[in-house]
Formats: structure tokens, C-alpha cells, sequence
């Protein structure tokens, strides 16, 4: 794949779900969170099987990869995630959710062999999490519900699930169908949400409104049948941790839709974080190549006088 073609795939993963925060908390308004949940993947992974089916193709996949994404991303994270905005801004559970990288940079350096661990990466992170708080400090209070800092720290945790998957995709997933691969996974992790559903919650609540029907169409035909496939086949061009730096950016991205969508104005708090953000990232990326031949021309130098 092209650069220009992988860069342009980030983009749209960056839009798409940058957009998907809004939609969620729009669904959580009528329909209980395990539900919507499960109800997206499963129709989101039917979906995808039946396109994969219908296109001739074989759904036959890795069951081991399977089943850690219908576990882990899906059930997990999105579980977490889908319960905890009933009860932190948005702002903040994005701001929260920025720890992705330093899980999967931690992973990685032990799983995969072209991935090591390095204390540039953590210094950027650090300093784009800072950008995310200067650029959310109005929305990150916890609120008063007594449900609030444990919903804080569910959106610390639920990051761990999605660190995970993405390196066993980045390991495992090469040659695999990537339509068939997510479609598996998301149909075993939205029963799995569905059952812990049916456990928890009373499906009776439900309001099934036209905002809630459309949320829940988004965020399987866009937020998770186009995202997640094209998620995997950006792993096969990027490191992981390069992939997980997009829970830094969606934050901006939602800004952006405020913007442009709502006329929403953007406030000097809003752009000091952004350039913040981007700024740790550069730090983080920063190839170590330049870094040894910065180190290495000194040298020659030396040893040419």
C-alpha cells in the first residue's frame, strides 16, 4: 500500500471515530449501555459476515484472534467505555482513554521483536496527555455522582483491553481476511455483551427512538464495520504504537466536528493543547535512526581528523 494511501487511511479512521464519542452518548440517552453495545457488534460482525459471504469469500480465520478481539476490544473496552459515559463527560473519558500507547508500548516490547520499548516514546506521551488536559480542563471534572471516580477509573482501564488487540492483530493477522476476521470478533463480543446484558440491565428500559436507532446503524456500519477493518489493515503497514496514537488525536477530531458541524468556537486553551498533543507525538515518533546518525557523524568526524 501506497504511503499517500495509508496516510489517508489514518485520516479516516481519525474522522470516524472522533465522531463516534457523540454518537454513543447519543444512544445512551434510550437504550441501556451493555445493550446498545452488544446490539452494534452483533449486527456490525453479522454484517460483515454476510458481505464476506455474499462476495465469495472464505470464513475461515484465525479462532485464537477471534476470539481475543471479541473478548478484549470489543466486550471489554467497548464495555467499559459504553458504561462509564453514563456517569464522566465525554471530554474526560477521551482524555483518559489518551493512556492507550504507554499499554501498548509496554505490550509490544515484549511481544513484538521490531517494537522496543524507549523512554523518548513515554516523554511524548506524557507530554500529549498533558495536551489533552490543558485542551479539555473545562470538561474533565468528575461530576457528582457517586458513581464518578469509579467510571474514571474504568476508562483507565478499558484502554488495556484495546492495547491487546491491537498487538495480537499486529502479530497474528497477516494474510487473514480482515472482513472476516472483525466479523467473527464482533459478532462473539457483542453476545457477550448481550449476555451480560440480559444479566444486568432490563432490556424494558429500552426506547428504541429514532436517535437511538440511528446511533446504534452509525456506529456499527461506520464506527465498527469500516473502522475496524481498515484497522487491520493499517497494522499490517504501521508499528502498533504509531496505530495507537489515534486516541490522542480523536479528542481533536471531535473538536473539529464541533466546529464545522455545530459552529462551535475553538478556545486558546483548545489550540495550546492540540499543539501540545502534537508535539508529543513528534517527540514520541522521533526516529531513532536520526537520533544514532546524529551520534555516529561526531564520531566520524573524529576520526577523519
Amino acid at each position: 500500500m501506497s504511503r499517500p494511501a495509508v496516510w489517508s487511511l489514518y485520516a479516516l479512521l481519525v474522522a470516524i471515530w472522533s465522531s463516534t464519542w457523540v454518537a454513543i452518548k447519543v444512544g445512551l440517552g434510550d437504550t441501556p449501555p451493555l445493550l446498545g453495545a452488544g446490539v452494534r457488534f452483533a449486527l456490525a460482525g453479522v454484517g460483515l459476515l454476510l458481505l464476506a459471504r455474499v462476495s465469495g469469500r472464505s470464513l475461515r480465520t484465525d479462532p485464537v484472534l477471534a476470539s481475543v478481539l471479541g473478548v478484549l476490544p470489543f466486550a471489554f473496552t467497548y464495555g467499559l467505555i459504553y458504561w462509564s459515559e453514563q456517569y464522566v463527560p465525554s471530554g474526560l473519558a477521551a482524555v483518559l482513554f489518551g493512556v492507550l500507547p504507554i499499554y501498548v508500548a509496554l505490550i509490544a516490547s515484549v511481544a513484538l521483536r521490531d517494537e522496543p520499548l524507549r523512554a523518548r516514546l513515554f516523554a511524548g506521551v506524557a507530554l500529549a496527555v498533558a495536551g489533552l488536559v490543558v485542551a479539555f480542563s473545562e470538561s474533565v471534572a468528575l461530576g457528582s455522582d457517586r458513581y464518578a471516580l469509579v467510571a474514571a477509573f474504568a476508562c483507565v482501564a478499558a484502554p488495556l483491553g484495546a492495547a491487546i488487540g491491537t498487538v495480537s492483530t499486529k502479530r497474528r493477522a497477516a494474510g487473514l481476511d480482515a472482513m472476516v476476521l472483525n466479523g467473527w470478533a464482533a459478532c462473539g463480543g457483542g453476545v457477550l455483551l448481550l449476555v451480560a446484558s440480559a444479566a444486568s440491565e432490563s432490556w424494558r428500559d429500552a426506547s428504541w427512538t429514532a436517535s437511538a436507532v440511528g446511533s446504534i446503524a452509525y456506529l456499527a456500519v461506520v464506527g465498527t464495520a469500516l473502522a475496524f477493518v481498515t484497522l487491520t489493515r493499517l497494522l499490517r503497514e504501521l508499528p502498533a504504537v504509531t496505530m495507537s496514537f489515534l486516541s490522542l488525536l480523536l479528542p481533536f477530531g471531535a473538536l473539529a466536528f464541533g466546529a464545522v458541524v455545530e459552529g462551535e468556537p475553538l478556545t486558546l486553551a483548545e489550540l495550546a493543547g492540540a499543539a501540545l498533543v502534537a508535539a508529543g507525538i513528534a517527540v514520541a515518533q522521533w526516529p531513532r535512526s536520526a537520533t544514532v546518525l546524529r551520534r555516529r557523524e561526531p564520531a566520524a568526524s573524529q576520526a577523519r581528523g
